[in-house]
């Protein structure tokens, strides 16, 4: 898919308390079947969050809630595609479709700003004992592989790091950006292996890969 933002912006919630998001695996699913059915190009991205447990019908418990932004389904679609999200969703989890939301995106910059601030939010932060990614894709959504995104975000927070670390030495402007990259450079280009000593019988000491030793001697 090209790099088009999203359009549209849902969100499924369920009436079940529960750290289980595992639990809604196959439902999600189906609904992204059903949206893929009725538009062959949709992609969504996902956030998992957890309401806070304090509203008053709540009982004290948390509830999770999927917050997708769908790209390839044409905005003026918004009332269709939650149609179809309630009718593939509330048919397999406690959920009334009332509950569905869907809504266009006016400004992607400040939806991603509100988004990334829940991500913050220790009250909508999943519970203790909760496992699994917050955030995912499919695997057509974004301009480029989710690995190559990531490597990429990591890189950006390791030179961000080298940058604080040369201004924090006293260097700044141009100087600190070059030292910050020469020492990107130079993290980068440091490989380790974990390797295994073996004694030979003439005392002499070898050093071989572990992968490859427990290729040939299966330990």
């Amino acid at each position: 898919m090209t790099n088009e933002p999203p359009v549209l912006w849902s969100v499924l919630t369920t009436r079940t308390a529960t750290i289980d998001t595992a639990a809604f695996k196959d439902a999600r699913h189906r609904v992204r079947e059903a949206v893929t059915r009725r538009w062959p190009s949709a992609q969504c991205a996902t956030l998992i969050e957890f309401t806070t447990g304090r509203g008053t019908h709540s009982g004290g418990r948390r509830r999770p809630h999927w917050n997708d932004t769908w790209k390839g389904v044409p905005v003026e679609d918004g009332d269709h595609l939650r149609r179809v999200l309630a009718e593939a969703w509330c048919g397999r989890v406690d959920a009334l479709p009332r509950g569905q939301h869907v809504q266009p995106i006016a400004e992607v910059g400040g939806l991603m700003r509100y988004l990334a601030l829940h991500f913050q939010k220790e009250s909508q932060a999943p519970p203790a004992g909760w496992r699994g990614h917050r955030f995912r894709t499919t695997r057509g959504y974004l301009a480029e592989p989710m690995a190559a995104a990531r490597e990429r975000a990591r890189g950006a927070l390791r030179f961000r790091r080298e940058l604080r670390q040369a201004h924090a030495d006293g260097l700044e402007g141009e100087e600190a950006v070059e030292v910050a990259r020469d020492r990107l450079g130079d993290a980068v280009a440091v490989t380790w292996e974990l390797v295994r000593s073996i004694e030979l019988p003439d005392g002499e000491l070898v050093y071989a890969p572990v992968g490859a030793i427990t290729a040939q001697y299966g330990r």
